[in-house]
């Protein structure tokens, strides 16, 4: 889903035709036609019912501009603000290596395509604990977190990510794993003494179970190239590609499914030019989607 689409969609509803939109929003009708199509396929509705007379919004469709145009104002808004901003001071993002590459680096693309473009820099932690203290302290204007944190910041929920196993696709194990079966098995975790380790090791004994540790790294790119090496499993975020098949690798939710929060953090009355536009652009996509 693009802004574009949405402009269409608004165009064809308030001009009563799609050629009659495309003349006003100076696109071939064909073009227009093409990115409704390709928007009610994306979202699998139907936007405008369609007869000889022209068009008409089915109700998903009436819903969809309703929410649409609500979008629209503020992105019109936040692209005249952004031509007025000094964006000379980055914006700063706290997140995991993990969350940066899954959801920071998306939001800010996201944030380009709605026409706010600004420098960024994305700093490492390796908690939820750590991002929250970098935002409190000034050092980020807005953090990550994938886990329950307790603070006095502003949190916006994103949504939650389910927690699966991923092993090599010769070891025998069920479609869904139970806790049980982490007993023994040999696994790629943190180096002990780290905070994700120690995590880790309190999620294992409130389980009862003793896993295997097959390897010991950080780096956590290179927990895939273990498990796909067939020398362990791991524990990974379904936010990390997780539905994307990885040769020699067998994907596998746990029973019952296990799933950790995620929600961006930020200071109370922050001031920080660049980061309204990105939480405006983040709540207006969300609910977009529902």
């Amino acid at each position: 889903m693009n802004i574009q689409q949405l402009r269409y969609v608004v165009a064809t509803v308030d001009h009563g035709s799609m050629t009659a939109a495309a003349a006003a929003v100076f696109v071939a009708q064909p073009a227009l036609s093409r990115a409704v199509r390709n928007l009610e396929r994306e979202l699998g509705i139907t936007i405008f019912e369609r007869s000889g007379r022209g068009v008409t919004l089915s109700p998903e469709g009436a819903e969809l501009v309703r929410r649409a145009r609500g979008v629209l104002v503020s992105i019109d808004a936040l692209q005249s603000a952004a031509s007025t901003t000094d964006h000379t001071a980055p914006l700063v993002i706290a997140a995991s290596p993990t969350l940066q590459a899954a959801l920071a680096v998306p939001i800010l693309a996201a944030l380009r395509d709605h026409g706010v473009a600004m420098p960024s820099r994305l700093v490492g932690c390796s908690s939820s604990a750590e991002v929250v203290d970098l935002v409190t302290a000034g050092t980020a204007d807005l953090g990550i977190c994938d886990s329950v944190v307790t603070s006095d910041l502003v949190q916006v929920t994103i949504g939650r990510a389910e927690i699966r196993l991923y092993s090599p696709e010769s070891l025998p194990l069920p479609d869904r794993v139970r806790m049980a079966d982490l007993a023994g098995l040999p696994l790629v975790l943190p180096t002990a003494g780290s905070k994700r380790r120690a995590a880790l090791d309190g999620f294992f004994e409130r389980a009862g179970v003793v896993p295997e540790v097959a390897v010991e790294t950080d780096e956590r790119n290179v927990w895939l190239a273990a498990v796909t090496a067939g020398l362990a499993s791991c524990i990974w975020h379904s936010v990390e590609a997780a539905r994307v098949p990885v040769p020699g690798v067998v994907i596998r939710s746990f029973d019952p499914p296990l799933h950790r929060p995620l929600t961006t953090v930020h200071r109370a009355g922050d001031s920080s030019p660049a980061l309204g536009p990105l939480l405006e652009v983040v709540r207006q996509m969300s609910a977009l989607v529902g």
